[in-house]
């Protein structure tokens, strides 16, 4: 047997093991509580369960994290937002059929008021919600006398690793499955682990003023956003050792840069979240001597990644950009990978089917942007 055929081996049974695992997560019925099952939620709200819950629903983006889960075919109702935009985040592309069949329960998304008649009329066990807002947990609880699981992404940060992997154990022990958020914890660990092998291997890692100066822009805030809108701290920058270049601005992570501070700060790379890219391509019919100042875009060095925000987080794709950004900037550490592929490994142990082609046909990533005379041109890699 070749070296090929064996990574194909190990590869081909590494994500069969994911597909059984998630399968088996979405077959097992509810294990009995010991009631009352305490828990504190990620907004520290105490909330007491009488049963492991048999009839959910998620509102507030809540659905990505109870499909990471495998406990999706619980849901007894949808946002509508998860119904539409699917081929937009991995878990609606992977869960399109199941979600298709449940009874609308709300429109969801930022200030969009509950439809509190539906949630009450499909009589869920357990809401989880998604803000981690306290007082809006504790609002939607009392107005359908149903209780409410706040859960999290981060804190300050738009995504903190420490807070998602609490959150997963947190609606893992309220569901009964914590062996499936402990598999994808274990998952995330083991890339965290590959990717600072990696990642070691960089210039920045002997030699912090040698790292890679790399920006990201166009990220979505509350709809779609230009080339100002960046993340301070971006995680794909912190697991490949690249400098974000605006590391130290703000408390928050995500910002409006100023935009002539973008071309002080002048960063070596540039990476497009492909969300803006239509906005930032308007933008750039408009201000073309100002792009075409920027090092990055004289020296072609402009990149298009997955989106790593719509309806919050799509936290996997954070891993997934993490491994196309390191192949950019450190290609001889990750010469072994193939971004696409990995993308797909990595969707398929978070929401159990593989989603790069369609989010590549979605959105063109992973591509390199060309600044042409009347437009920008995605050029595929």
């Amino acid at each position: 047997m070749t070296m090929t055929d064996k990574r194909f081996t190990k590869a081909f049974f590494a994500l069969l093991t994911a597909a059984v695992c998630i399968l088996a997560a979405r077959l097992a019925p509810p294990a009995a509580a010991a009631a009352p099952l305490k828990i504190i939620d990620m907004a520290s709200r105490e909330v007491i369960i009488d049963k492991i819950p048999a009839k959910i629903i998620a509102v507030n983006s809540a659905s990505r994290f109870i499909t990471y889960l495998g406990a999706d075919d619980r849901l007894c109702g949808i946002e509508n937002i998860d119904r539409n935009f699917i081929n937009t985040r991995a878990y609606t592309i992977a869960r399109q059929a199941e979600f298709e069949k449940l009874e609308i329960i709300g429109e969801g998304g930022v200030n969009k008021p509950h439809n509190l008649e539906k949630i009450i009329s499909v009589a869920p066990d357990l809401i989880f919600e998604g803000f981690c807002d306290k007082d809006a947990a504790d609002l939607l609880q009392r107005q359908c006398a149903i209780k409410v699981l706040s859960l999290s992404y981060g804190d300050k940060n738009w995504f903190d690793e420490n807070i998602f992997f609490a959150t997963l154990n947190t609606a893992a022990r309220a569901l009964g499955c914590e062996t499936r958020a402990a598999e994808l914890i274990n998952f995330v660990e083991t890339l965290n682990a590959d990717l600072t092998k990696r990642a070691a291997a960089g210039a920045g890692v002997k030699n912090p003023n040698a790292a890679p100066r790399c920006y990201i822009g166009a990220v979505s805030f509350r709809g779609r956003q230009g080339i100002t809108s960046t993340d301070s701290a971006y995680a794909p920058f912190i697991k490949t050792g690249a400098a974000n270049v605006v590391s130290e601005i703000g408390q928050n992570s995500h910002i409006f840069l100023d935009r002539e501070k973008l071309l002080v700060y002048d960063p070596e790379f540039i990476f497009i979240d492909a969300a803006g890219l239509a906005t930032l391509n308007e933008d750039y019919i408009k201000n073309k001597e100002y792009y075409k100042r920027l090092g990055a875009v004289k020296n072609k060095k402009v990149f298009l990644c997955l989106p790593s925000v719509f309806y919050n987080l799509n936290i996997e794709t954070l891993y997934v950009n993490s491994y196309f950004i390191g192949k950019i900037i450190n290609a001889e550490a990750f010469k072994d990978i193939d971004p696409a592929a990995k993308a797909d490994e990595i969707f398929e142990k978070f929401c159990g089917k593989k989603c790069y082609e369609t989010l590549n046909k979605e959105y063109g990533a992973f591509s390199r942007l060309e600044f042409g005379e009347n437009a920008i041109i995605v050029e595929k890699l």
